[in-house]
């Protein structure tokens, strides 16, 4: 089947400029060729401005834009106003995509459908941008979904990370214009997230396609690698705009609800490491009161049963936060540092191992 939909493929561009290129090219090789790209240069203080400027003159079908420093979430909009295309596709440019993912998004799209969501592959890399391990990330479900269908799949897939991010979704344009759904400007972190729950309040159908499409590259200096003060606050915040959109729509199902409590359970112990981060800049004294705030959170000691769901390590922390040990929480995460930084191979392999440990107990919890 002949498609002539122009496809808007949006670019945020900010100090990538060892990944820029591989990533613009994994774009213009598309097999679909009917694309419109949109660089949104976000003040570059590297080279990244002239590779985009580069690629605008070589390709009719390439526009660079530049505006300040205004974060993701502006340079986005920005691209968002600018397209002209009757879908719109999102690309991180230290990331790059399959040859045939925008055709196979296409393909799937059709006049009773709104979104498309696929798989995606994580590339963890080290500092030097050797390659440390992939690990593949593959929706259980295939086809198209009416939205009551989707949502009863909703927890299955966001705890499994299909919902957060808009790189591996194609979404119609004329839908986010109309309905001014936008990323929050002054949000740093689960913007992305936010901007999905809106659009998908919209939406009657939606098609999964179980197939790895989008590669995500992950390393110590980009957003989800670095130490964040406001991380706790933030992760509270989400997690209750997820329970509110559920709640709205009588979605907050028993099966819902247990994947969402599985992933707020994660990521409260994401919360706990994030105190440890190497950039941290807190006291010992800090941490121990921080630790203390999370730990004695109503809301998580109201999940606490959630804990036991999952692998060794997640029960043994489960353990230290309903018995409220501050200190065997604080020496947890310290001896986890040390070994992430002096015996960095078997950290990664026990990384591994703990997430098919995670996935295995979860499935097993479901079945």
């Amino acid at each position: 089947m002949e498609f002539n939909n122009v496809v808007s493929i949006i670019v945020p561009v900010y100090n990538s400029e060892k990944h820029l290129i591989k990533c613009l090219n994994s774009i213009l090789s598309q097999s679909y060729k009917n694309i419109e790209v949109l660089l949104v240069n976000d003040g570059s203080t590297d080279s990244s401005g002239r590779i985009c400027e580069e690629f605008a003159k070589k390709d009719c079908r390439v526009k660079a834009i530049h505006q300040k420093n205004s974060g993701p979430s502006v340079a986005r909009n920005n691209g968002i106003d600018a397209a002209t295309g009757d879908y719109i596709q999102f690309v991180d440019s230290d990331d790059y995509i399959e040859s045939n993912m925008t055709k196979k998004l296409i393909e799937a799209m059709n006049m009773n459908v709104q979104l498309v969501i696929c798989g995606y592959t994580t590339i963890n890399i080290n500092k030097d941008d050797s390659y440390v391990f992939s690990e593949e990330h593959i929706p259980s479900v295939n086809g198209t979904r009416r939205i009551f269908e989707f949502m009863e799949l909703f927890g299955d897939l966001y705890k499994n990370n299909f919902i957060n991010s808009p790189c591996n979704k194609l979404y119609v344009t004329h839908l986010i214009k109309s309905f001014n759904i936008r990323f929050i400007d002054n949000l740093n972190m689960g913007e992305d997230l936010l901007f999905n729950l809106g659009y998908i309040k919209n939406c009657n159908s939606i098609c999964i396609i179980n197939a790895q499409l989008y590669n995500y590259l992950s390393n110590n200096n980009s957003l989800t690698g670095s130490f964040k003060n406001d991380f706790f606050e933030n992760q509270q915040m989400l997690f209750q705009r997820v329970r509110e959109f559920l709640l709205d729509g009588n979605y907050y199902t028993e099966n819902n609800k247990y994947y969402i409590e599985i992933a707020y359970t994660d990521m409260m112990i994401s919360c706990l490491g994030n105190l440890f981060h190497k950039d941290s800049n807190l006291s010992s004294k800090q941490k121990r009161n921080l630790i203390y705030n999370i730990v004695y959170d109503d809301c998580l000691r109201k999940k606490i049963v959630y804990f036991k769901y999952s692998n060794v390590q997640k029960r043994f922390m489960g353990l230290l936060i309903k018995y409220k040990s501050i200190k065997g929480i604080y020496c947890y995460f310290k001896m986890k540092k040390i070994l992430k930084i002096y015996f960095k191979p078997l950290f990664n392999l026990l990384k591994l191992v703990n997430n098919k440990q995670i996935k295995r107990a979860s499935y097993n919890a479901t079945t």
